[in-house]
């Protein structure tokens, strides 16, 4: 029996990108951002942190049951969370916790183990034997701090903080390690982003997103997942910008394989693939090539039928053999045999005539030798 969420259960709540770019990019950079900040009421709540790569194993379990479009709807209860990830039920629970002070999930619905009595006896009617409820997730991109007003002793108060309530704030790091000045003294920039700057944060994010798919695609090497997404995300920027792809990297790098007859494994990832594409035309990717390549001979095929039916269509045209023109033609060009036997019977002559001068020349000089003897 399937839960159903009231009318505007995800009001506020944006749509994620994917459920790859939610794990690799949403919920990798939050945490890189902000889980120093959040681990203190991380621990007060649920006593201990959690490692990256345990969350992201939850959140990717999360994922693979929300809807495709949406992020919404991601619902596994706590049991089979568990058995897909193979970690501790207070594991899956931190991280649970974890993605929502990271505020890249909303919990919409909160599960509870036991149903009421009507809600148990509907799920009996249609074979659902189930105990209770599992908690709906939405998962979405990090949201900001909440701003939402509410009512406090009938005066508009601010909404608390989702890690620290409404009175306590976390410290900058800036004021505590910095005596001299304090951080929260200072007026905030008012000084608006340059287009230079702009375009940076846009090719960074190019970059980071190339990584991303780079290395979720199953021909990506080994080697190249030393690096997370985001160390990779400087190499690549470049790369991204001139619009290379995935495929567009491994087939480079299985050209280079091909060309030196060894497989690459590098000792330092990151220096190989920049040395790798300072040997490349950076603004002529392996797809960019291919579809030149392929437009080329699309080219030369046209060439040829259009030189093909030009052909068939001034055969169509031409004469019959025994038209007036043909016979013409024909009468005006010389009997080639005529003409062989003709040039062969002046070449004897000419033969016989040569041999006929040299006797003569010879005879003469025997004369000449006799009368002088």
């Amino acid at each position: 029996m399937r839960l159903d969420l009231g009318d505007g259960a995800y009001n506020g709540i944006p749509v994620w990108q994917g459920a790859q770019h939610w794990v690799e990019i949403v919920v990798r950079e939050a945490y890189t951002a902000e889980y120093k900040n959040i681990r203190p009421a991380l621990v007060e709540t649920t006593g201990g942190g959690i490692s990256l790569k345990t969350l992201l194993a939850v959140a990717t379990v999360m994922a693979s049951v929300a809807e495709f479009d949406t992020g919404r709807e991601s619902r596994l209860s706590l049991d089979k969370t568990v058995e897909r990830t193979g970690k501790g039920e207070r594991t899956v629970q931190r991280a649970r916790q974890a993605l929502k002070l990271l505020r890249v999930a909303t919990e919409v619905f909160r599960g509870r183990l036991r149903r009421k009595k009507g809600e148990r006896q509907g799920s009996y009617r249609v074979g659902d034997k189930g105990r209770g409820w599992a908690s709906v997730w939405a998962l979405h991109p990090r949201k900001p701090v909440d701003k939402t007003r509410v009512y406090v002793d009938g005066s508009i108060k601010m909404a608390p903080h989702p890690r620290r309530g409404h009175l306590l704030s976390l410290p900058s790091r800036r004021e505590v390690f910095n005596t001299k000045q304090s951080v929260n003294k200072r007026a905030a920039s008012r000084r608006k982003e340059s287009k230079a700057e702009v375009e940076k944060v846009e090719a960074t994010r190019k970059g980071l997103l190339l990584a991303s798919k780079w290395l979720s695609n199953p021909r990506t090497p080994v080697w190249a997942r030393r690096h997370t997404p985001r160390g990779w995300a400087p190499a690549l920027t470049e790369l991204a910008a001139h619009g290379w792809t995935a495929a567009d990297l491994n087939d480079t790098i299985d050209a280079w394989s091909k060309a030196t007859r060894m497989a690459p494994a590098p000792k330092h990832p990151i220096a190989f693939i920049r040395w790798l594409m300072k040997q490349q035309d950076l603004a002529f990717a392996p797809h960019v090539l291919a579809q030149i390549a392929a437009d080329q001979q699309k080219a030369e095929r046209e060439r040829q039928a259009a030189a093909f039916e030009a052909d068939r269509g001034r055969y169509a045209t031409a004469a019959p053999a025994d038209s007036p023109g043909r016979r013409a033609a024909m009468a005006a060009v010389p009997n080639a045999a005529a003409v062989r036997r003709r040039r062969q019977i002046i070449e004897r002559r000419a033969a016989a005539d040569a041999r006929a001068e040299l006797c003569a020349k010879q005879r003469g000089a025997e004369n000449n030798w006799g009368h002088g003897r």
